[in-house]
């Protein structure tokens, strides 16, 4: 398969997975913070802009940052806006209470008049598992691939 497709995609993968754990670990600090100020805590000696704005302020903007980086969870598989418009993207993340990071499905599919790519990224933590498909015609698979490459080099020529 196509060696700059693969180098693409997993470097989005790695890319997803690194933000999906800044953001957790952001989630899991600010979590902390509002389960002591709920618990009365002076967090004013820790904290500097609490003496400024008060206990009340400092929980709201502690809620504002847990729903923001739990949405930059989900956010983080999503793909270049361009990528999208050309092309179907599906993304499944699954939850579970014994991993430290939600498991990722991501499918992609791009169509020309080659052929079909499809892109799937499944992953277990920090690992993850690439396949590039575009089909059982050697010939239409690498002219699909093409098209694609060429698409991906558009796209990061324009910005």
């Amino acid at each position: 398969m196509s060696e700059l497709l693969t180098q693409y995609f997993e470097r989005y993968a790695e890319n997803a997975i690194t933000k999906m754990k800044a953001s957790l670990i952001a989630v899991d600090y600010y979590e902390r913070i509002r389960l002591r100020l709920v618990q009365k805590e002076d967090l004013s000696k820790e904290i500097a802009i609490i003496a400024k704005v008060g206990a009340a302020g400092t929980m709201t903007v502690v809620k504002e940052a847990i729903s923001d980086y739990k949405a930059q969870v989900a956010g983080a598989w999503e793909l270049n806006p361009r990528l999208q418009d050309i092309g179907k993207h599906k993304i499944s993340l699954v939850v579970n209470e014994r991993e430290q990071l939600p498991r990722a499905d991501v499918a992609y599919q791009f169509k020309s008049k080659a052929g079909t790519v499809k892109v799937h990224i499944t992953t277990a933590g920090e690992n993850y598992t690439l396949s590039i498909n575009a089909g059982k015609n050697p010939m239409a698979a690498q002219m699909a691939c093409i098209e694609l490459e060429k698409q991906l080099t558009f796209i990061a020529l324009t910005g």
